[in-house]
């Protein structure tokens, strides 16, 4: 069962702790957009009035005002999804997390003795490069570039984030792999020689929505640092900046 993204209240704090009167709107708007959080795949009308116990009414009034700001998007099929306005409003945080995970890629870097890097999702088909981190002493290496895009399918980054999330139908071998591993191991995927290995970064709650790798020049040695992967990973989901 997912848990769910509210707080819980006790029953002697549930007055304290409901919204003002005029603030009942936005704190409505706001729980539908966590509630899509936690369905990347999107909710019906219908599934957001029951699950939020808002009437049905008033769920078209708050989608509308959240459509027409970018934060909702309505797909062919009629559902739900968060739109590219949360994307651009998270994209002030991204400063922050580069400052918050330096510390934490650097020692990975000069662990693997390759490029560390923090990948997030960037819409359901994408993901952009938000921080790196090279290691000091090495000849030569990886050089990624903080902005880079490619495809969340392809690439150790994007299946380990596509791990870190529910199961779809027809999904590649080498996330459902990467889901039973804890990460994802690629070659060659994005660049011809480069090897890279990555493990999500999970939320409290929700699924996936980044991922913490390194990209070598030629095979790592996986046993050595696919741990440290893991650890960083780990690391990085408790500190819940994502």
């Amino acid at each position: 069962m997912r848990r769910s993204a509210q707080p819980a209240r006790s029953p002697e704090s549930e007055e304290s702790a409901a919204p003002p009167r005029g603030a009942k709107t936005l704190d409505s708007g706001l729980r539908i957009l966590w509630e899509l959080r936690d369905h990347p795949d999107g909710l019906m009308h219908g599934e957001l009035s029951r699950r939020l116990g808002i009437e049905r009414t008033a769920v078209y009034r708050l989608i509308g005002t959240l459509q027409s700001n970018r934060l909702v998007t309505k797909t062919d099929e009629g559902r739900y999804q968060l739109a590219l306005g949360v994307l651009e409003l998270a994209s002030s945080v991204l400063p922050q997390l580069r400052r918050t995970f330096t510390h934490q890629l650097r020692e990975l870097a000069e662990t693997s003795q390759a490029t560390a890097f923090v990948t997030a999702l960037d819409g359901q088909n994408s993901c952009v490069v938000v921080a790196v981190t090279e290691p000091s002493k090495t000849i030569t290496h990886v050089a990624y570039r903080v902005g880079a895009r490619h495809e969340a399918e392809r690439g150790a980054s994007g299946i380990a984030i596509l791990a870190g999330r529910p199961p779809v139908p027809g999904e590649r071998e080498a996330i459902t792999e990467a889901r039973r591993l804890g990460y994802s191991v690629t070659s060659g995927e994005l660049q011809e020689g480069a090897w890279g290995i990555a493990a999500p970064i999970r939320p409290p709650h929700g699924p996936a929505v980044a991922s913490v790798g390194v990209v070598a020049i030629g095979r790592g040695d996986e046993a050595v640092i696919a741990p440290s992967v893991l650890r960083t990973a780990e690391a990085m989901s408790a500190s819940g900046q994502l």
